[in-house]
């Protein structure tokens, strides 16, 4: 787990939030090195097992963008020439659970191992990268999972992905899913964690997909209530342009 940390603890220098600097870069650093699907409605991700898959979220520092255009500028050949790769931006349309308030997405992405993200840390060891690190970011949330078996996610324009931080992982009950027409499309226990504020690191992840908000809200509040322990958000997919 403490290895796992650190590595987790690198890839803040990997993730940036959605103000307008960012923008710009996401277009020239990230959003060219996610694969195009044939067809303009959905975007696969297929995760290997043994990849390291991260779903970071962050809140950027007010002018930060000379900060955010050097850890870009340093980190992200390196980490590209280790096999990082981002895979799929999803933009934030509402907090429904929880008090945390990231900037307006998720970034996926993954490391093809825990080696080659190990390499990463030696080319560039995080007694460099935290102090920089910190003129960037106030928080930065990112929970790693060690993926088990190989897994293609399909995600479709138009629909609601619910990502849903837990610390009672019981509550991801998929047959109450089904029933109120959700899928569930991730779900894993989470190999570890890094955040800016030492904050307890969530149990488990999940992504469900829903086929629109009323039907997402009509599980979470009808069947529950108000639930305490969990971070969720509704998202939709970014799907990048030919």
């Amino acid at each position: 787990m403490h290895q796992l940390k650190l590595i987790l603890l690198s890839m803040s220098i990997l993730f940036a939030t959605n103000i307008k600097a960012q923008n710009a870069m996401e277009k020239s650093h990230q959003m060219k090195n996610i694969k195009k699907m044939t067809s303009s409605k959905q975007h696969q991700i297929t995760l290997k097992k043994g990849e390291l898959f991260l779903v970071i979220s962050s809140i950027t520092k007010p002018g930060a963008q000379e900060a955010m255009n050097a850890y870009f500028q340093k980190v992200f050949p390196i980490a590209s020439k280790n096999g990082f790769k981002p895979l799929a931006n999803l933009t934030i349309d509402k907090v429904v659970a929880g008090s945390y308030r990231p900037n307006n997405f998720f970034g996926l992405y993954k490391w093809p191992n825990q080696k080659a993200s190990e390499a990463f840390l030696k080319e560039l060891p995080n007694s460099e990268l935290k102090p920089m690190r910190l003129k960037v970011w106030d928080e930065l949330k990112q929970p790693g999972i060690i993926i088990e078996q190989e897994t293609t996610l399909t995600f479709n324009e138009g629909k609601v992905y619910e990502i849903t931080m837990l610390w009672d992982k019981k509550k991801i009950k998929n047959k109450k899913i089904e029933k109120h027409k959700g899928k569930i499309l991730f779900s894993a226990t989470v190999s570890g964690y890094e955040d800016l504020t030492s904050g307890n690191a969530p149990q488990h992840i999940a992504i469900i997909e829903w086929n629109s908000e009323a039907e997402a809200k009509k599980y979470k509040y009808h069947e529950y209530g108000s639930l305490d322990n969990e971070e969720a958000f509704y998202t939709h997919i970014q799907i990048p342009e030919k």
